[in-house]
């Protein structure tokens, strides 16, 4: 299915001018065009999604925590749940200009301004990514268009790629691809270890166990087998997908598996993505309303879609680009390195994990674990080629206003990390 096919949305009445007159101009919104539906983000979060429901009609789904002191608590649902169903219609409509200044409240307000930093580091990150990608679009100076957030590839059960971004113009005659992780400060350079693995009477399935690497010593002086969650396919006997979390270990395993898995098929996938996706939006008007989009890129979007796949370079870069640094970048450029390569407060860093052996095991759920295959490598898992695509980008700025950081450093408030993992 084409990732940018909305016609059967586009004929549901007076949809498409509610996305014209209330959405497409409006600078601090993103639209994520999905299968048959497209997500309005605002700070990077879902807001609300509109999808077809046939015979015309339309339905928007909102999370119930949105919809607190607005109208929308009077229009009849047709689901009630953590998501809300609303048919689309004038009524809703009505609702949601009433309450959009509330509306965005309630979603503000889903990030806890109070809370820790190391408890708000990942909402953050998703916050700033939201503004950043709304910024750099409306921005005529920007060398970079960003074509989607949070994507993903369906035939695979990788994480999200943050953000997608194209550029306007040529090199060596093709457009370059970006993929995008962003963050907010080192604190959310976590690390993916789950020790809720060790409770074995409520965490039934598969995993792997290092047979070397430990968990830092508790104030007691105890230390476990670092131990990271996994798919089993049973019928072909082999692991299909590891689950190291949303730490730098597990960015660089998302988005090396989608550089390198599958010969290249998900990036080709995504390329024509690409294409449906600002297709769609050439045709919703949004390069006419407040998307600078540039005459090359432009331009490219008029022919076909094999011209457009064949227009962008054969391979995406990778920026895991930090925001929000603080008065230094050198604490989040250490703090990087020690996710990526051993240290003395090291316990699984990158390199590690490549270097030791792991255990695949399974959990009953009754409080019994066993070995299902020893002396795993997970090599293959971090390859050391992903380390020429990837680079890592530092700035104490937060709401940057393009993503030229990519190309033009500036040496007062942004920083390059230069470091080779596998040496």
């Amino acid at each position: 299915m084409s990732r940018g096919n909305i016609e059967n949305l586009l004929k549901v009445p007076e949809l498409e001018a509610f996305l014209k007159n209330r959405i497409i101009g409006n600078k601090e919104l993103f639209l994520g065009i999905r299968d048959e539906s497209i997500i309005i983000y605002y700070w990077g979060k879902n807001m609300m999604e509109l999808a077809s429901a046939g015979d015309q009609k339309g339905i928007v789904k909102i999370s119930k925590f949105f919809i607190d002191r607005t109208a929308f608590c009077g229009l009849k649902f047709t689901q009630k749940a953590d998501t809300m169903v609303f048919p689309f219609d004038p009524e809703f409509v009505q609702a949601f200009v009433e309450s959009y200044p509330e509306l965005k409240e309630n979603v503000e307000n889903a990030l806890l301004e109070s809370a820790p930093i190391e408890a708000k580091a990942g909402p953050l990150g998703q916050k700033y990514q939201g503004i950043i990608a709304c910024n750099n679009n409306t921005n005529p100076d920007s060398d970079w268009y960003c074509v989607d957030l949070n994507y993903s590839a369906e035939t695979t059960p990788l994480g999200r790629i943050d953000m997608v971004a194209i550029s306007k113009a040529k090199q060596n005659g093709k457009h370059r691809i970006e993929l995008i992780k962003c963050k907010y400060s080192w604190q959310a350079y976590k690390s993916g270890y789950r020790k809720n693995l060790y409770n074995d009477k409520k965490n039934k399935g598969y995993y792997i166990e290092a047979n070397g690497l430990k968990t830092k010593a508790t104030a007691k002086g105890d230390q476990h087998r670092r131990r990271f969650g996994c798919k089993y396919d049973e019928k072909k006997q082999q692991i299909i997908a590891y689950e190291f979390g949303s730490g730098i270990t597990g960015d660089f395993y998302n988005y090396s598996q989608f550089v390198f898995a599958d010969d290249g098929k998900l990036v080709a996938d995504l390329k024509a993505d690409c294409f449906d996706i600002l297709n769609a939006r050439k045709n919703l008007g949004c390069f006419e309303a407040n998307d600078q989009i540039g005459g090359e890129l432009r331009q490219l979007i008029e022919g076909t879609k094999e011209a457009f796949v064949d227009g962008l370079a054969d391979q995406p870069e990778c920026i895991f680009l930090t925001v929000g640094c603080g008065d230094s970048t050198d604490k989040a450029k250490q703090a990087m390195t020690s996710y990526l390569r051993p240290g003395s407060t090291s316990t699984a860093d990158v390199l590690s994990i490549v270097k030791d052996k792991w255990v695949l095991c399974y959990n009953n759920g009754k409080g019994r674990s066993r070995a299902i295959a020893r002396d795993l490598s997970l090599a293959e898992v971090f390859p050391a080629a992903f380390e020429e695509r990837l680079r890592y980008l530092f700035t104490r700025k937060i709401t940057l206003d393009s993503l030229n950081i990519i190309d033009n450093l500036d040496p007062t408030s942004a920083d390059e990390l230069k470091i080779k993992i596998f040496e």
